[in-house]
């Protein structure tokens, strides 16, 4: 009988420690996400709406000619070979940002028929190293 009541009382503790986590959610008088927002973009002072709103913008939009550079070089990716696309996408993520930039600042300088030794030269170097230190 003693073993009956304290399962019974192990149940409704165990009961009423999660029945109510996360109970808001079901709670006709609390806020949904949208009010949560309004309630922080009321919040802010006008100067940091407006910062705010242009942070968003900046980040929205790219210039013209950096997005008519973009869409080449994905052109031009798109052309390779998928086993080319992979290889190019291991070497670009073993390299660092600062080996990225130097990278994109030598293929903006080079010739167009040096670009592709410039690029051959950093895929060998990366996943040379890779197969060596695998072994």
């Amino acid at each position: 009988m003693a073993a009956k009541r304290l399962a019974l009382a192990f149940c409704a503790f165990s009961f009423l420690q999660t029945s109510f986590a996360g109970f808001e959610r079901f709670w006709i008088f609390s806020k949904d996400a949208n009010t949560q927002v309004s309630d922080t973009w009321d919040s802010l002072s006008d100067a940091e709406q407006i910062a705010l709103i242009k942070r968003y913008q900046s980040l929205k939009e790219i210039p013209s000619e950096q997005s008519v550079s973009l869409q080449q070089r994905m052109d031009w990716f798109n052309q390779l070979p998928d086993a080319e696309k992979q290889r190019m996408r291991e070497t670009w993520q073993k390299m660092s940002t600062q080996e990225r930039r130097d990278l994109a600042h030598r293929l903006q300088k080079a010739a167009p028929d040096e670009r592709a030794s410039i690029r051959e030269e950093y895929i060998t170097k990366y996943l040379t190293n890779e197969a060596g230190s695998v072994h």
